[in-house]
């Protein structure tokens, strides 16, 4: 639901009210909470740590009294039964009778023989099932891909968090541990680098944090400091930024959070399209960005609303000086010698910005692949004064470049990304995807909130950036070179839908041997068919091409689409993709660390 866009302006001194507000909030609940402590909660995330619902039911699975526990190996004969919950940790799980209950198996693989009976839930974290299709199971079978982190405090088992803020293989480090207790911790650390690109190439962010548990919340506190490594480094602006954060959390694991979060960084456009590491991973070895980027300084309040990890509400106010940034001269293996892409000039000057974000997931993992819903809605105005950038339009559009004009803006912009995955045998999925966003209403949207499409992450068959389709409605930039090829649209439509299945099952591991855990590559490999289909335009009065009244969709007819096929091995998969809709597009191979969407 699209809310209603106010046609008030907000002045500064507004802002200084909301944000005052909003601190006089937080120190009024932390208080109130510290005067009245709520009664800390019987559950598996008592001291903060988000879990599934697979993991909430299997921890308390395990600590319930009357459960049947056992850590190692745990094996049932044939022949045999045994009444009540079993919970075993480490495993492995070798079942052929009768367990009347539910069976929990934590960071341990389950083997079923042929005729065993679970006579109620069967409940798997960081572990696999074999022979479910030969046994009889009476309650609903739930598995969790990732290992769970725990200890033991005497006879029960207590969650721990994952190890924070892991960027794949350029993870945070911590320097130093000065005090560290279940989720309370104190620690210096760092994290190099966040994404590799061609303005800041490694960044560096490192500075203190720390995290308390209290018997109403949790109050969390970064404050860092950011390092860019591109040439030339100097000791200025373009070589040092700050992100600081401060939240306090009511309740768990339904709360409310208020914080704040003061940020001199260099901001990705587009970040949806594919993940930091890929990006940096691209840049770092083949000489090719797929963002681009303009600075953000300034600070927001927030509040939001979460209900345990599986939907949040976040509402936020900022005020914030956006300016430009050239791409600089980053070390790259591939292509060295090439010069980089330029980085576009995008809209500066002085925003007030209000964003409604939510978010919905209800998928459980198995291994690498789900079931389930996750949508994603974003909503934004922003009011301020902005330069548009010495740059003509390429059509007649709402656009915001009229050659270096500085002028009032009040913009709304939104966005959706809706994904349904669903599993349709064992081992195959049929997952759909969803995207939609851009203008809503108001005056044309800054150069750095438009779009595009094209490239790996969203229509692989086409070129990012290409603009040589006529019309042209990947960027919306009727065939103009504008300076560093920017993406121009108002609006854009993506979907996706993808089959996948298990690779060439039993072929590199006999499950049916002595050693049915050992790993084998069927356990993540897949095959993977997909089509998308999508396009960008401008909002105007036109003729079909480009140009669309904003209260229509253009054809489909219009939408520009491609076919392809990958081989997926659970963090790193290979792809051939192929435009069905301009059949002089050359097939395109890329690859992908992440899962397509």
């Amino acid at each position: 639901m699209t809310p209603r866009r106010r046609n008030v302006r907000w002045a500064p001194s507004a802002w200084g009210m909301a944000i005052t507000l909003l601190y006089g909030t937080l120190m009024y609940g932390t208080l109130m909470y510290g005067a009245h402590p709520l009664a800390a909660q019987n559950r598996a995330d008592e001291n903060g740590v988000r879990l599934s619902s697979v993991a909430r039911t299997a921890i308390d699975l395990y600590n319930a009294a009357p459960t049947t526990r056992a850590n190692g190996a745990w094996d049932l004969a044939r022949g045999t039964s045994t009444t009540g919950d079993v919970a075993v940790l480490n495993g492995p799980v070798t079942i052929a009778g009768t367990v009347r209950g539910s069976v929990v198996a934590i960071n341990a693989d389950v083997r079923l023989a042929p005729g065993a009976t679970i006579a109620q839930q069967l409940i798997v974290i960081g572990g696999t099932i074999t022979g479910q299709d030969s046994a009889t199971i009476g309650g609903e079978i739930r598995v969790q891909a990732e290992l769970l982190r725990y200890h033991l405090e005497g006879g029960t088992l207590v969650a721990e968090s994952d190890v924070a803020h892991d960027d794949s293989w350029w993870s945070r480090r911590s320097i130093r541990h000065e005090f560290r207790r279940g989720e309370a911790y104190t620690d210096f650390f760092y994290v190099a680098s966040r994404a590799y690109n061609r303005v800041e190439g490694w960044s560096f962010v490192a500075g203190p944090r720390f995290r308390r548990i209290t018997d109403w919340g949790k109050i969390n506190v970064e404050a860092f400091g950011v390092m860019r490594t591109a040439d030339p480094v100097r000791w200025d602006n373009s070589t040092l930024g700050h992100d600081a954060r401060v939240e306090a959390q009511f309740g768990k694991p339904w709360s409310v959070v208020l914080g704040a979060h003061a940020f001199d960084v260099v901001q990705p456009t587009e970040s949806w399209q594919l993940s930091d590491g890929e990006v940096g991973l691209s840049s770092v070895l083949l000489h090719r960005d797929y963002r681009d980027y303009y600075v953000r300084h300034g600070g927001e309040g927030f509040i939001r609303l979460q209900g345990t990890d599986e939907a949040d509400l976040t509402v936020a106010f900022s005020a914030e000086q956006w300016g430009n940034v050239a791409a600089r001269n980053p070390w790259s293996l591939l292509r060295g010698s090439e010069p980089w892409r330029d980085n576009p000039l995008e809209a500066v000057g002085a925003i007030h910005l209000l964003s409604v974000r939510t978010r919905i997931d209800t998928r459980e993992k198995q291994r690498s692949a789900w079931s389930g819903w996750y949508a994603t809605v974003d909503w934004e105005n922003g009011i301020g004064t902005l330069t548009s950038p010495q740059s003509a339009c390429p059509v007649q559009t709402l656009a915001l470049c009229t050659g270096g004009l500085t002028k009032p803006v009040n913009y709304t912009r939104g966005m959706v990304d809706l994904r349904r995955y669903n599993r349709i045998s064992p081992h195959t999925f049929l997952n759909l995807r969803l995207v939609g966003g851009g203008w809503i209403s108001g005056d044309a949207l800054p150069l750095q909130k438009r779009m595009a499409l094209g490239g790996p992450g969203t229509l692989p068959g086409f070129g990012f950036r290409e603009t040589s389709l006529a019309p042209d409605v990947l960027n919306c930039s009727t065939g103009n070179t504008l300076f560093g090829t920017p993406g121009f649209c108002d609006r854009m439509a993506l979907a996706q839908v993808e089959l996948r299945s298990r690779l060439f099952s039993g072929i590199f591991r006999d499950d049916a041997g002595d050693e049915w855990w050992r790993p084998g590559l069927n356990r993540e490999a897949q095959w993977v068919l997909f089509a998308d289909a999508g396009r960008g335009w401008n909002v105007g009065t036109g003729n079909g091409g480009i140009l669309v009244d904003k209260a229509n969709l253009p054809a489909l007819n219009s939408f520009k689409r491609d076919i392809g096929i990958g081989l997926d091995f659970g963090g790193l998969g290979f792809y051939w993709a192929k435009a069905v809709s301009d059949a002089a597009e050359p097939a395109r191979f890329f690859m992908r660390l992440e899962r397509r969407f």
